[in-house]
C-alpha cells in the first residue's frame, strides 16, 4: 500500500510540474507584444544597404501601436519612401517638412491588423497619408511626375498586407518589420460617399522591399516628438 501511495505522489508531482511548465511555455500573442511606442534605429533596402537617412529625414521615426489597432507616428517619410522609391523620394525632400508638419505635432495615423490572440509572423498596416492641403499634395505628386485624381480630401490610404514581423518573448524590446515579395500593396482614395476607390498613380508592385529594426521606448510619442523638434 505504501508503495502505491508513493507512486501516486510521484505521479501527482510530475503532473503539477508539467502543468507549471506548460504555463511557462505559453507565448505572448504578437499583437500584445507589438503594442507601445517604437523608434526605428536601422533601415535597409533590398540590397541590405542602409536607408536610415531617408527614413529619419526630418526627425527620428516613432511609431505608436495601441491596443485598439491604432497607429500614430512620424513615419510619413518612411512610407513615402516605401511607396514611391528612392529616386522620387529625393525629388520631394524639400517638401516633406511642409507636408507633415511634425513640429506642430501633426502626426501620421493609421491602423494595423492581425489575429489578436495568436502568435503570427505577418500583419497588415494601413497608413493614412493626409497632407495639409490639396495644393501641397498636387505639388508633391507633380514633382514625382504623377497625376492627382479628383477626390474630396488630400488623403491617400497606403495599405500593406502580409508585412513580416519579428518579435517574441525572448526579446520584447526589439521588433523587425520586413516588406518583402510576400507583402502586397494597395493604394486607395475615398470618393464623395467615403467609399474606397483604387488609386493607380503608382503601380502597387513597385513598392520598395525594405527592413526596419525598432527598439521600444518608455516615453510617449508626443513627448519624444517634442524633444526631437526642440533638438534635445
Amino acid at each position: 500500500m505504501k508503495k502505491i501511495i508513493g507512486n501516486w505522489r510521484v505521479i501527482m508531482l510530475a503532473l503539477i510540474a508539467f502543468s507549471f511548465a506548460s504555463c511557462d511555455e505559453v507565448e505572448t500573442p504578437t499583437h500584445e507584444l507589438m503594442q507601445g511606442v517604437w523608434e526605428i534605429t536601422e533601415a535597409y533596402d533590398a540590397n541590405d544597404s542602409s536607408i536610415i537617412e531617408h527614413v529619419n529625414h526630418m526627425l527620428p521615426t516613432y511609431i505608436w501601436l495601441d491596443d485598439m489597432n491604432g497607429v500614430t507616428s512620424t513615419a510619413g517619410p518612411m512610407f513615402m519612401y516605401i511607396v514611391y522609391g528612392e529616386s522620387k523620394f529625393i525629388t520631394i525632400t524639400s517638401k516633406l517638412d511642409e507636408a507633415f508638419k511634425y513640429a506642430d505635432l501633426t502626426l501620421t495615423n493609421g491602423e494595423f491588423f492581425m489575429e489578436k490572440d495568436k502568435v503570427v509572423e505577418r500583419f497588415t498596416i494601413e497608413m493614412k497619408m493626409k497632407f495639409p492641403t490639396i495644393e501641397t499634395l498636387e505639388t508633391i505628386l507633380d514633382l514625382m511626375g504623377l497625376s492627382l485624381p479628383s477626390f474630396v480630401e488630400s488623403v491617400i490610404y497606403h495599405k500593406f498586407i502580409d508585412v513580416k514581423v519579428e518579435i517574441d518573448d525572448t526579446d520584447k524590446e526589439t521588433m523587425i518589420w520586413t516588406f518583402d515579395d510576400v507583402t502586397q500593396a494597395r493604394y486607395n482614395i475615398k470618393d464623395q460617399y467615403g467609399d474606397y476607390v483604387s488609386w493607380t498613380g503608382m503601380p502597387v508592385e513597385d513598392f520598395q522591399r525594405c527592413k526596419f529594426v525598432m527598439v521600444k521606448k518608455v516615453k510617449g510619442i508626443d513627448e519624444l516628438v517634442t524633444e526631437a523638434t526642440a533638438g534635445e
